[in-house]
């Protein structure tokens, strides 16, 4: 993968989280915010191996006909795996962190970590097909990731810190909104491209994409002028959290240092390469014909060039991201 198709990967992302972080009054904690990000790249690594495994067990069903096929990979294979589990980071890790105490948080971290997933999957994307691929979805699945990501915070901060007799209602709404309207996106372009008769009698569904994200984004951008106002108007003021734990405890800052930010960067690349040499063998495995001896061996070269990598990467990165104590 050149240089240039890896920028155009991963700079569409961090525009975009750059434009949700620096809406926000009370710039939420770098430290947070990586390990966010962080988890959601993580996350592309069960959500692949979930997408085949429920492919292979819906094959009854999805051979059926190329619609029963399309409604089941946008709905069931790809929306509810991959924003349920953007959801439990954003649910289990971030809104469980000090740092999380407005609700205009919600929607940085929604977003966060669905930059995190949606920036590896770019890569991937983007390293098999081109740059044609990087430009169109540099304008529709990055910001339509980032956009649901948004939908999803902005339901978690209101079950956060808005009605409680609304609690649960606002829980469901920040899984179930994302999960339609990714659905609605992967639905009827991947009907089109199963069923060449679809594509002449119901091309014109191929706007239904770009309304959806139109709309995610509106919402989004609607919700987080209407957050900063309450801001600014002094709603909410909280204390400034410069760094947490991770068992949530509050510290005083301190400086990064170079040898952090090495760390840092060698530990992300590593991890990441580790987990995609992992994910490889594994989905090689999946679908593969290996002889019982072929696996014992495939599972000790997976666990020198893959899981040691991905385990030690993710522990340097750590180490870099975590920022020592003031004595």
């Amino acid at each position: 993968m050149t240089l240039s198709l890896f920028g155009a990967a991963v700079v569409p992302s961090l525009l975009i989280l750059w434009y949700f972080r620096n809406r926000d009054l009370h710039p939420e904690p770098r430290s947070v915010v990586m390990r966010t990000f962080w988890y959601g790249v993580v996350i592309t690594v069960p959500a692949a191996l979930g997408e085949h495994f429920e492919t292979r067990l819906f094959a009854l069903v999805s051979d059926a006909s190329p619609l029963a096929a399309s409604l089941n990979s946008a709905f069931l294979c790809a929306a509810l795996i991959e924003e349920l589990l953007k959801f439990w980071v954003l649910w289990s890790y971030a809104s469980k962190t000090q740092a999380f105490d407005e609700p205009m948080d919600g929607i940085v971290y929604g977003v966060t970590a669905s930059l995190g997933f949606a920036t590896l999957e770019n890569i991937l994307y983007v390293s098999q097909h081109g740059m044609g691929t990087a430009v169109v979805r540099a304008v529709m699945a990055v910001p339509g990731h980032a956009a649901w990501g948004a939908v999803m915070g902005y339901y978690v901060g209101q079950s956060r810190f808005g009605d409680p007799a609304l609690r649960v209602n606002q829980v469901f709404l920040g899984l179930a909104v994302p999960i339609v309207l990714h659905g609605l996106y992967d639905f009827p372009l991947m009907w089109v491209d199963k069923d060449a008769q679809a594509k002449g009698a119901f091309g014109w569904m191929l706007i239904l994409p770009v309304a959806v994200v139109i709309g995610s984004w509106w919402f989004a951008v609607r919700q987080v002028r209407r957050l900063r106002a309450d801001q600014e108007g002094g709603r909410f003021a909280p204390v400034a959290v410069e760094d947490t734990t991770d068992n949530r405890v509050a510290r005083q800052p301190v400086g990064r240092t170079l040898v952090q930010w090495v760390k840092i960067a060698i530990g992300g690349l590593l991890a990441t390469w580790g987990g995609l040499i992992t994910l490889g063998i594994a989905l090689g495995v999946a679908v593969g014909d290996n002889k019982a001896q072929d696996l014992t061996k495939l599972a000790i070269g997976t666990a020198i060039i893959g899981l040691l990598p991905l385990l030690a990467g993710a522990a340097l990165f750590a180490s870099g991201v975590r920022r020592p104590a003031a004595a």
